[in-house]
């Protein structure tokens, strides 16, 4: 997850997971913004589609190493400490972001406008209590449940032997990740009642994510890092080649094998994350993915003002072509998120609860 790391010591591989998680975001986020305006399988349109595909993982990478850093016995969290320290930290976090963005549209109609309507400003209040946000804070909407689930995860963790995870990890494979993908296709796609609501959504499937990061800080050590490698790579090939194949068959971006509990971002997920645990585990010290990952969270909250405020200005992927106006846009929310955090990171209060 792109919150900060409450370890003392700092883990390298968790670190430089959440440096490949972070800029996956910005990156999916660069290549929707106007990508796939043009034909399906056009030049720009496969650009965007690479691009946004590349790291489609990247949410669940930040599940990942949640599970990683709370999930370990060894660690103290009582339910009292997630609930008192965790939610609510992420709790104010969600809310004060929340209503930025919000306050930011009303101040942006207010430019264009001249005017801001009572209307607009009660359903912008109504909006925040029910939780109807900027979109990319979806995962801290998820977070929130994960979190509460720690005490009951962490006990499973202590209890479980190996046989018993191994089983546990195999049924929410199934039950996450391949029954909602196979669903939409026959004869799946016919099933209904009951055994139709088998299918685990990624809400509850980001709990399943945790446990298979703390069985991957466990285990990855033990292959080659070219192993998760090749997982990555034939994660990447079902999510682009699939989804390319499903696109331009139906002539519009099909999304079935872009969602974060597919089998192909699962798959890039555990590939991208066990990479970093067999090949960084004996590292102490790497300063500059240290530092950016202590950024993150602070990237992903406010990344999107800095798109919105380009792509209102037509500087978007579609408007320029994708293959290399993506990368600018990354670069550029990149740079001023992290230097937001420069900022914001020395503002006691707001250092400890807001980013």
């Amino acid at each position: 997850m792109p919150v900060k790391t409450i370890e003392k010591v700092r883990s390298i591989p968790v670190d430089a997971a959440k440096v490949v998680a972070i800029l996956g975001t910005l990156l999916i986020h660069a290549s929707a913004a106007g990508g796939f305006a043009g034909a399906a399988g056009s030049f720009g349109w496969t650009a965007a589609l690479f691009w946004n595909t590349l790291v489609r993982c990247a949410v669940p990478v930040f599940f990942l190493c949640s599970g990683a850093l709370l999930l370990p016995p060894e660690k103290q969290v009582t339910t009292k400490v997630v609930w008192t320290k965790y939610i609510l930290r992420i709790l104010i976090a969600l809310l004060f972001w929340a209503a930025a963005y919000a306050g930011w549209s009303l101040v942006q109609t207010k430019l264009r406008t001249g005017i801001v309507e009572m209307v607009a400003i009660k359903q912008a209040l109504r909006n925040l209590l029910l939780f109807q946000h900027k979109s990319h804070l979806y995962y801290l909407h998820i977070i929130l449940l994960v979190y509460a689930m720690l005490p009951i995860t962490r006990l499973f963790v202590e209890k479980a032997d190996a046989k018993l995870m191994r089983y546990a990890l195999v049924l929410w494979f199934v039950l996450s990740s391949l029954l909602p993908m196979l669903r939409a296709f026959k004869p799946l796609s016919a099933l209904t009642g009951i055994p139709a609501q088998y299918a685990i959504n990624l809400t509850w499937g980001a709990v399943g994510y945790g446990l298979l990061g703390y069985v991957l800080s466990k285990e990855a050590g033990k292959y080659r890092p070219r192993v998760f490698a090749l997982v990555y790579l034939a994660g990447f090939a079902v999510t682009f080649g699939g989804t390319l194949m499903l696109s331009l068959r139906a002539g519009t971006l099909v999304q079935t094998l872009l969602q974060g509990n597919s089998p192909g971002v699962c798959l890039q997920a555990a590939g991208i994350y066990g990479f970093c645990v067999s090949a960084f585990s004996r590292r102490e010290k790497w300063p500059v993915v240290e530092t950016i990952s202590k950024a993150s969270f602070c990237i992903y909250l406010v990344h999107l003002f800095f798109l919105d405020f380009l792509v209102e200005r037509g500087i978007a992927a579609g408007i320029y072509p994708p293959v290399w106006m993506v990368p600018v846009l990354v670069a550029v929310m990149f740079a001023a998120g992290f230097a937001v955090w420069l900022v914001l990171r020395r503002i006691p209060v707001v250092n400890q609860y807001l980013i």
